[in-house]
């Protein structure tokens, strides 16, 4: 009797851990700050050196059709001549980017979707594959992401990949057609008067910080969704945005072995 009054008031205990102390899911934004972004050094160094649990990218299409990651529709911010959309991979690749980072100068190279994944399945960490505006990728037209999909499958991510965009046309195509594809609704404050189409299409929102509550986290809790969030980098950013109850968090460079868990609202 003592040892089963024990045991009950440990597993009570654990709910309580469990529903009061969390830590969110911690994402690197285009890698991390270590290497130029987007590369395989700047994901590697957020596995190996912050021990992110999740890498994000920005996946653009070239001339030649291949998927291929930067944020910009050119080149030109990371030290290349390029527009992506009008260039060949192999363009692309016999470019040397550099970036200037928090006082330190790197140099790197393009980075394909095939090479991203393949360090994702390497490290153990899940893709959130930030889609935009592209070759047969838009609001328009969705004919290359069949081909993005099969590649996501033929490198065993299906269940582990996120597909991320503000584009909310191809958002309803994927969920239309690939719905074993888990996707998030990146927003701003526009994620206002959306609530119900995140609700009907099953969209998780990730919303920049400054543009939510906890309210809004509720709201969305609600609805049975989770709300992430981006860019997350301070301690005091970790705090306030932490204890709104949101369950994912994109950073830069946020150390997440000096976060201390967080207390949650309830549901």
């Amino acid at each position: 009797m003592i040892i089963r009054r024990l045991a009950l008031v440990l597993v009570a205990c654990l709910a309580t851990c469990t529903l009061w102390a969390a830590r969110p899911i911690f994402v690197g934004h285009r890698g991390c700050d270590i290497g130029v972004e987007n590369t395989e050094a700047a994901y590697r160094a957020a596995v190996d050196y912050y021990g992110y649990a999740g890498l994000e990218c920005d996946v653009r299409v070239t001339a030649d059709n291949a998927y291929v990651i930067s944020h910009d529709e050119t080149t030109e911010r990371v030290g290349g001549h390029l527009t992506v959309a009008q260039a060949t991979l192999a363009e692309l690749q016999a470019e040397v980017y550099h970036q200037q980072r928090r006082g330190a100068t790197y140099t790197g190279h393009l980075c394909t979707v095939a090479e991203y994944l393949d360090i994702c399945n390497e490290k153990g960490v899940f893709p959130i594959i930030e889609l935009k505006w592209a070759n047969g990728i838009n609001n328009n037209d969705m004919s290359n992401f069949p081909g993005l999909a099969a590649l996501i499958e033929a490198k065993g991510m299906t269940q582990k990949a996120i597909i991320l965009t503000s584009m909310k046309k191809s958002l309803e195509y994927i969920r239309t057609n690939f719905p074993q594809l888990n996707c998030q609704w990146l927003c701003n404050a526009n994620w206002k008067g959306n609530e119900q189409w995140c609700a009907t299409w099953k969209l998780k929102p990730s919303s920049s910080i400054g543009n939510f509550d906890a309210q809004t986290v509720a709201t969305f809790n609600a609805l049975g969704l989770d709300m992430a969030c981006w860019c997350v980098d301070t301690q005091e950013d970790y705090e306030r945005v932490g204890r709104m109850g949101v369950y994912m968090m994109t950073c830069n460079y946020l150390r997440p072995w000096e976060c201390s868990d967080l207390p949650t609202p309830t549901r």
